[in-house]
């Protein structure tokens, strides 16, 4: 096995909850059955009904918490506190809408990613450029508004150790580059080295970019520094004792601390594991509708205990997996509802254990950001709990 032993540790006390994702999931699929096309003809948001965030943790207790929903975020609005604008007696009679399109918000999300100082940037396909989110301060700033980046159809970003953003735009073919300040710097990737590219992830330790190429079916790797390409990772002949590891229709990527690099094959339905020298090693998943199976994986990503997050945008949901590929839990079903999904897309985890997701269904495309609970904190309270449990007992 090529995974470390400080890597396999820790998922063994995910075992127990996995039961949880199979309900989930079972919930999904029956929700999925469901007709979307009036769903989707609706081109005004009603409010959404209020929800406690202080119960939307996964697993559900008694068991210990592990995923807790933070809060979501559909544009300036949710940033600044203005509460939508309901339309009264007369508007409706006269059948008057009133929304607040004047204020800027999401329309069409897919990937997303954070840089060191926590902002989030996602890339909105149906807008042609990157939102960038500052939770903290409560702004909101642009990335590929204006010239001289012309961006068609942003899918990806990644973010490199200097905060370079980097855009993949699936209309040109084009990687665009800005710099830590949002400054167009260049475009690279054309010609015949990308021809729909989508998702990306960067190594900083190799000077790595991992890009998605969809309809060439490979990874493209361009050196950071550089901005060259290096070589490709492409489909490999299956053996008899391996009948995985081609490439059909890579879409997103992701890169673990290890330096291996988890590949979502959207049309197999799996994930596919390479090692630093592009050398397939395993992969895990199969199309179905039961728990740590996949419909339509998109989004992957892995938190800082190397756990794997999957995005299904059929589910609605996203799995997460040890990194031997065994499954762990499931977060999420179909909804609007904070703690559900829509069309669920990208996925990042951040240095901060925040999970972020988007979700691009028309109801109300926006990113939803939950706290994992690392290994370590999870051991820290258990263990607070055992003592005070002990001091009760022997209290009495």
């Amino acid at each position: 096995m090529f995974l470390s032993k400080s890597r396999q540790g820790g998922w063994q006390r995910w075992a127990g909850v996995a039961l949880s994702g199979l309900l989930c999931l079972t919930l999904v699929s029956t929700a999925a059955a469901q007709s979307k096309s009036s769903v989707r003809a609706k081109k005004k948001a009603e409010p959404l009904p209020q929800v406690d965030i202080n119960t939307l943790v996964w697993p559900q207790p008694p068991q210990q918490p592990r995923i807790r929903f933070v809060t979501q975020v559909v544009g300036q609005r949710d940033l600044q506190g203005v509460k939508r604008k309901k339309a009264g007696f007369l508007e409706k009679a006269a059948g008057i809408e009133v929304s607040d399109a004047e204020l800027p918000h999401l329309q069409k999300p897919y990937g997303v990613a954070v840089d060191s100082k926590g902002l989030i940037y996602v890339a909105d396909s149906g807008q042609k450029m990157v939102f960038v989110f500052d939770l903290e301060k409560k702004t909101l700033s642009f990335r590929g508004d204006k010239p001289p980046a012309h961006i068609k159809i942003a899918i990806g970003v990644a973010i490199d150790d200097k905060d370079r953003l980097f855009v993949s735009d699936a209309a040109q073919g084009l990687i665009t580059l800005f710099d830590v300040n949002g400054k167009f710097i260049t475009e690279f990737g054309g010609g015949t080295e990308l021809q729909r590219p989508a998702g990306m992830a960067v190594d900083s330790e190799l000077r790595r970019l991992y890009v998605a190429d969809v309809k060439a079916g490979r990874i493209a790797i361009y050196d950071l520094d550089t901005l060259k390409l290096v070589r490709y990772i492409e489909a490999q002949k299956p053996n008899a004792d391996e009948p995985h590891g081609f490439l059909a229709m890579p879409t997103n990527v992701a890169v673990d601390a290890d330096g291996l690099l988890y590949v979502v094959d959207t049309i197999i339905n799996r994930i596919e594991i390479f090692d630093s020298e592009g050398d397939y090693l395993e992969g895990f998943g199969e199309q179905g509708s039961r728990a740590g199976t996949f419909a339509r994986p998109k989004g992957i990503a892995v938190d800082t205990d190397g756990h794997i997050y999957v995005a299904d945008d059929e589910f609605n949901n996203f799995q997460i997996f040890s990194p031997k590929g065994d499954l762990l839990l499931a977060v999420g079903s179909y909804g609007s509802l904070p703690g559900q999904f829509h069309l669920l897309t990208g996925l990042a985890a951040d240095t901060r254990n925040r999970i972020i997701a988007t979700d691009s269904g028309p109801s109300y495309p926006r990113i939803e950001v939950f706290r994992y609970t690392t290994d370590a904190e999870a051991a820290d309270e258990a263990s607070k709990e055992a003592a005070k449990s002990g001091a009760k007992t022997g209290a009495r």
